[in-house]
């Protein structure tokens, strides 16, 4: 076997094996924050302090107290099932140092209440409460749940 012959097949081996370590070492995908599917919602409520925000799906159309409400914005939100849980712990007894002891927003979909409370200051995701558990998720929604009721609505001519 000449010399380059056998300096490729040991660089061969070589990067085969790190192939497969790369490959190897890939993160396991991060489980949902929920069960639920999109496709299976049929009832939004937002509840910001005294505020009620409720959405019902009628005939495949969002609507908000006999209005159309905004279809791409309903589908933005309704993601938020199957966004990652990033992290998760059993929820302990005392919930202020999260901020889920009175949370300010709680979203129903369905019958599931997910509760948002304080920002985790090490990696700025959201604490979110749901079934016992408390969940990091990003916290790319917010501004969707923080929303006037306007923002919801499908604008006339729009």
């Amino acid at each position: 076997m000449s010399h380059k012959l056998r300096v490729n097949l040991i660089l061969m081996v070589i990067i085969s094996l790190l192939a497969l370590l790369v490959w190897q070492s890939q993160p396991e995908s991060m489980p949902p924050l929920s069960k639920l599917f999109p496709a299976e919602i049929h009832s939004i409520t937002i509840r910001t302090g005294t505020n009620n925000l409720i959405m019902g799906l009628e005939q495949d159309q969002w609507m908000i107290d006999g209005q159309p409400a905004l279809a791409s914005r309903i589908e933005q939100l309704l993601t938020i099932s199957q966004t990652a849980s990033l992290n998760r712990f059993p929820a302990p007894p005392d919930l202020t140092p999260f901020g889920l002891e009175n949370p300010a927003i709680v979203l129903l979909l369905n019958q599931e209440r997910f509760s948002f409370g304080d920002i985790d200051p090490l990696n700025g995701w959201r604490y979110v409460l749901h079934n016992g558990v408390v969940h990091l998720i990003g916290n790319g929604y917010h501004h969707h749940l923080t929303a006037s009721l306007e923002a919801w609505l499908e604008q006339p001519g729009a």
